[in-house]
Protein backbone atom coordinates (compact mmCIF):
# COMPACT_ATOMS: atom_id res chain seq x y z
CA UNK A 1 0.00 0.00 0.00
CA UNK A 2 2.62 2.30 0.93
CA UNK A 3 4.76 1.33 -2.41
CA UNK A 4 1.56 2.60 -3.94
CA UNK A 5 0.91 5.95 -2.26
CA UNK A 6 4.51 6.40 -2.78
CA UNK A 7 4.32 6.15 -6.42
CA UNK A 8 1.06 8.00 -7.09
CA UNK A 9 2.60 11.03 -5.50
CA UNK A 10 5.62 10.78 -7.81
CA UNK A 11 3.09 10.78 -10.38
CA UNK A 12 1.49 13.93 -9.19
CA UNK A 13 4.87 15.76 -8.71
CA UNK A 14 5.87 14.97 -11.87
CA UNK A 15 2.52 16.42 -13.61
CA UNK A 16 2.70 19.66 -11.32
CA UNK A 17 6.07 20.55 -12.36
CA UNK A 18 4.79 19.53 -15.92
CA UNK A 19 1.87 21.99 -15.66
CA UNK A 20 3.82 24.76 -14.11
CA UNK A 21 6.50 24.35 -16.99
CA UNK A 22 6.72 27.65 -19.20
CA UNK A 23 9.11 29.12 -21.74
CA UNK A 24 11.81 31.44 -21.97
CA UNK A 25 9.59 33.48 -23.82
CA UNK A 26 6.66 34.01 -25.61
CA UNK A 27 6.42 34.65 -29.45
CA UNK A 28 5.80 38.20 -30.49
CA UNK A 29 5.54 40.50 -33.24
CA UNK A 30 9.05 38.41 -34.83
CA UNK A 31 6.58 35.71 -35.75
CA UNK A 32 3.90 38.08 -37.75
CA UNK A 33 7.18 40.01 -39.09
CA UNK A 34 8.39 36.05 -40.15
CA UNK A 35 5.12 35.20 -41.91
CA UNK A 36 5.08 38.71 -43.73
CA UNK A 37 8.38 38.36 -44.95
CA UNK A 38 7.42 34.85 -46.09
CA UNK A 39 4.68 36.09 -48.58
CA UNK A 40 3.02 34.13 -50.82
CA UNK A 41 3.27 30.40 -50.47
CA UNK A 42 3.86 28.61 -54.28
CA UNK A 43 0.63 26.94 -55.57
CA UNK A 44 3.56 23.99 -55.72
CA UNK A 45 4.36 23.98 -52.20
CA UNK A 46 3.73 20.16 -50.93
CA UNK A 47 3.26 20.94 -47.01
CA UNK A 48 -0.16 22.44 -45.67
CA UNK A 49 1.77 25.24 -44.27
CA UNK A 50 5.29 26.67 -45.07
CA UNK A 51 7.78 26.79 -41.88
CA UNK A 52 9.48 29.96 -43.20
CA UNK A 53 12.64 30.50 -42.87
CA UNK A 54 13.19 26.81 -42.16
CA UNK A 55 12.53 25.43 -45.49
CA UNK A 56 14.80 27.20 -46.93
CA UNK A 57 18.08 25.95 -45.40
CA UNK A 58 19.64 22.97 -47.15
CA UNK A 59 19.23 20.77 -44.39
CA UNK A 60 15.84 21.77 -43.37
CA UNK A 61 14.40 18.56 -41.05
CA UNK A 62 17.23 17.13 -39.49
CA UNK A 63 18.91 19.71 -37.17
CA UNK A 64 17.27 21.55 -34.81
CA UNK A 65 16.74 24.93 -34.63
CA UNK A 66 17.83 25.16 -31.05
CA UNK A 67 17.73 29.17 -30.34
CA UNK A 68 13.56 28.30 -30.72
CA UNK A 69 13.46 25.75 -28.40
CA UNK A 70 16.16 27.19 -25.67
CA UNK A 71 13.26 30.55 -25.79
CA UNK A 72 10.02 29.11 -26.82
CA UNK A 73 9.15 25.53 -26.18
CA UNK A 74 7.04 24.90 -23.40
CA UNK A 75 9.11 23.64 -21.15
CA UNK A 76 12.77 26.09 -21.45
CA UNK A 77 12.41 27.00 -18.34
CA UNK A 78 13.97 23.39 -17.45
CA UNK A 79 17.71 24.33 -18.80
CA UNK A 80 17.73 26.97 -15.90
CA UNK A 81 19.28 29.87 -17.86
CA UNK A 82 21.10 32.26 -16.22
CA UNK A 83 20.47 35.78 -16.96
CA UNK A 84 23.98 36.31 -19.16
CA UNK A 85 23.07 33.14 -20.82
CA UNK A 86 19.73 33.87 -21.80
CA UNK A 87 20.75 37.41 -22.91
CA UNK A 88 23.70 35.67 -24.89
CA UNK A 89 20.67 33.85 -26.92
CA UNK A 90 18.56 36.59 -27.50
CA UNK A 91 21.45 38.40 -29.04
CA UNK A 92 22.04 35.29 -30.85
CA UNK A 93 18.20 34.94 -31.88
CA UNK A 94 18.01 38.90 -33.20
CA UNK A 95 21.29 38.44 -35.21
CA UNK A 96 20.92 34.99 -36.85
CA UNK A 97 17.46 35.04 -37.73
CA UNK A 98 16.52 38.20 -39.37
CA UNK A 99 19.67 37.24 -41.55
CA UNK A 100 17.88 33.82 -42.05
CA UNK A 101 14.70 35.69 -43.41
CA UNK A 102 15.96 37.74 -45.33
CA UNK A 103 18.67 34.63 -47.22
CA UNK A 104 15.18 32.52 -46.78
CA UNK A 105 13.28 35.35 -48.72
CA UNK A 106 15.72 35.66 -51.45
CA UNK A 107 15.91 31.34 -52.31
CA UNK A 108 12.58 31.46 -52.26
CA UNK A 109 12.00 34.23 -54.81
CA UNK A 110 14.95 31.88 -57.05
CA UNK A 111 12.94 28.73 -56.69
CA UNK A 112 9.59 30.97 -57.87
CA UNK A 113 11.81 32.31 -60.40
CA UNK A 114 13.30 28.93 -61.44
CA UNK A 115 9.76 26.99 -61.28
CA UNK A 116 7.63 29.94 -63.57
CA UNK A 117 10.63 29.28 -65.90
CA UNK A 118 10.59 25.47 -66.73
CA UNK A 119 6.71 25.48 -65.78
CA UNK A 120 5.44 29.00 -67.38
CA UNK A 121 8.56 29.93 -69.61
CA UNK A 122 8.89 26.58 -71.11
CA UNK A 123 12.91 27.07 -70.46
CA UNK A 124 15.24 23.93 -71.03
CA UNK A 125 16.47 22.48 -68.09
CA UNK A 126 19.73 22.75 -69.38
CA UNK A 127 19.22 26.84 -69.79
CA UNK A 128 18.01 26.66 -65.73
CA UNK A 129 21.36 24.91 -64.46
CA UNK A 130 22.66 28.32 -63.36
CA UNK A 131 19.67 28.74 -61.56
CA UNK A 132 20.14 25.63 -59.54
CA UNK A 133 23.82 26.30 -58.74
CA UNK A 134 22.71 29.63 -57.19
CA UNK A 135 19.84 28.12 -55.22
CA UNK A 136 22.09 25.14 -54.37
CA UNK A 137 24.73 27.89 -52.88
CA UNK A 138 22.51 29.76 -51.20
CA UNK A 139 20.78 26.90 -49.38
CA UNK A 140 24.17 25.72 -48.12
CA UNK A 141 25.04 29.16 -47.09
CA UNK A 142 22.57 29.40 -44.87
CA UNK A 143 23.21 25.49 -43.46
CA UNK A 144 26.68 26.22 -43.02
CA UNK A 145 25.21 29.31 -40.58
CA UNK A 146 23.10 27.43 -38.90
CA UNK A 147 25.89 24.80 -37.88
CA UNK A 148 27.50 27.76 -36.66
CA UNK A 149 24.33 29.24 -34.39
CA UNK A 150 24.29 25.53 -32.86
CA UNK A 151 27.88 25.27 -32.33
CA UNK A 152 27.31 29.15 -30.34
CA UNK A 153 24.30 27.42 -28.59
CA UNK A 154 26.62 24.75 -27.46
CA UNK A 155 29.40 27.40 -26.08
CA UNK A 156 26.91 29.40 -24.36
CA UNK A 157 25.24 26.58 -22.11
CA UNK A 158 26.83 23.78 -20.29
CA UNK A 159 26.92 20.01 -21.26
CA UNK A 160 24.04 19.06 -18.84
CA UNK A 161 21.62 22.44 -20.79
CA UNK A 162 22.70 21.61 -23.75
CA UNK A 163 22.04 17.48 -23.57
CA UNK A 164 18.37 19.08 -21.94
CA UNK A 165 18.01 21.37 -25.02
CA UNK A 166 18.29 19.00 -27.10
CA UNK A 167 15.87 16.33 -25.23
CA UNK A 168 13.68 19.25 -25.71
CA UNK A 169 14.05 19.86 -29.65
CA UNK A 170 13.83 16.54 -29.96
CA UNK A 171 10.70 16.45 -27.96
CA UNK A 172 8.97 19.44 -29.77
CA UNK A 173 7.21 17.67 -32.59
Amino acid sequence: MLKKSMIATMILLGLGSTLTAKPNMQMGEGAKKLAQMAGKQSPYYRAKKEAFPKDYFLVSQNLPFLVGVALFHPDSDSLKLDKQQLDAIVQLKNSTVPAAAKAAKKIKAMETELADAILQGKKSPEELDPQVEEIAKARAALTRAHLRCIARMRQILSPEQFAQLLRLASSAH
